[in-house]
């Protein structure tokens, strides 16, 4: 059936095919981060056609996914609100069902990798090789410290390679238009560099007031007082390193305290971007005022750097639909060029300050230049 769509309707409509597929395999319960905490690594996160998602595939994904987005902020903690503005469960687990539907049909197509291939590339892969040439001990070893056995490394390097030569398979007798190369380029070329400050539910906890009394309080309850000690050693060889329990109690607890008042911190996040709407312009030169307001609560402001209507997220923000809805807007409200200004935008993650710095409009004159990659991108 895919063989005939993909001949008829090309690349495109393909997409859009497996998209659905995984839309309704996501949303309609087949995967539940809650139904399957604490489960043993053998458990399923999802089933596809029959084929299986283990929860151990999705908490290596996870771990991968989760490192690039620390590693976008600068390599500290990710909160769980974070993680929810980034939606980085969801878009994992859309990745590793898309991932089986193409090895299914790589496997019908008669495209799966061979035993030989495998090998040939983990004997060349360097991290793999000691003196320039595999090493056995130095292969089992990498693999251990990432927590790979031999026989799951070798199945995903193979359902990789599959996917990757389904992949080739296709693109070689997609058909790209230059109309729809045209069209590409336009809306990879539009794009937008949006200054902005972000105000996160730690940002408001900072300025929550817990006085000295409630944390006495809390700390001469054993039981909350064991929370906080739970805290403490989660985070002992990171945050609090080098630092007793003594030490950080007293700032732990005020941390508890403070993320159970929502609304405090939510009027807090309000406040502080309804002021910082009136200090923020696309000119670098009001940064100093906002970051004057901000400073008690660590927060400075920021750039996306270019963005186009491609991007499935904003950098350092995550998921924003309206804020991309008003950069490409016909007549932008945050477009100074335009008469725009600073706006607030509000989630259930968060309370952002933005506003357009610069805009730069496809120049045609270079499309030629590009076309060629652009086919093979498109494919």
């Amino acid at each position: 059936m895919l063989t005939w769509i993909r001949e008829k309707f090309g690349t495109v409509v393909i997409g859009g095919i497996i998209s659905l597929i995984a839309f309704v395999f996501v949303f309609y319960g087949v995967f539940n981060p809650r139904a399957t905490r604490g489960l043993h690594e053998g458990a399923v996160a999802g089933t596809v056609n029959g084929d299986s998602i283990s929860i151990a595939d999705f908490n290596r994904e996870l771990k991968r996914r989760t490192d690039f987005f620390r590693g976008l902020m600068g390599g500290g903690q990710i909160t769980d609100e974070q993680l929810k503005a980034f939606r980085v469960k969801g878009m994992v687990f859309e990745e590793l069902v898309r991932k089986k539907l193409l090895l299914q049909e790589a496997e019908r197509q008669g495209l799966l990798a061979s035993d030989e291939e495998i090998k040939e590339q983990i004997q060349e892969m360097p991290a793999f090789q000691k003196d320039g040439k595999f090493d056995l001990a130095t292969y089992k070893q990498v693999l251990e410290a990432n927590n790979y056995s031999a026989g799951t490394f070798e199945r995903v390097m193979r359902e990789d390679l599959s996917v990757q030569r389904w992949n080739d398979y296709f693109r070689n007798r997609a058909q790209v238009s230059e109309p729809e190369a045209r069209k590409r380029y336009l809306i990879s070329e539009d794009k937008r560099d949006v200054r902005y400050v972000l105000l996160t539910t730690e940002t408001g906890k900072k300025g929550v007031k817990i006085t000295d009394e409630e944390i006495a309080k809390y700390l001469g309850d054993t039981a909350k007082k064991n929370i906080a000690q739970a805290q403490f050693d989660r985070e002992k060889d990171t945050k609090f390193k080098g630092k007793t329990f003594d030490q950080v109690k007293d700032s732990i607890v005020r941390e508890i305290l403070a993320g159970d008042r929502m609304d405090e911190i939510r009027k807090i996040n309000d406040g502080l971007a309804e002021k910082a709407v009136g200090l923020l312009t696309a000119d670098k030169a009001s940064d100093a005022k906002v970051n004057a307001l901000l400073k008690p609560y660590d927060v400075t402001v920021r750039s996306t750097g270019l963005l186009s209507r491609m991007n499935p997220y904003v950098p350092g923000i995550g998921e924003a639909k309206e804020l991309m809805a008003d950069l490409f807007a016909a007549k932008s409200p945050i477009d100074p060029s335009q008469g725009g200004k600073a706006k607030k935008y509000v989630s259930g993650a968060w309370v952002l300050v933005a506003i357009i710095s610069e805009t730069q409009k496809p120049d045609l004159a270079k499309f030629e230049a590009t076309k060629c990659q652009l086919f093979r991108t498109i494919q």
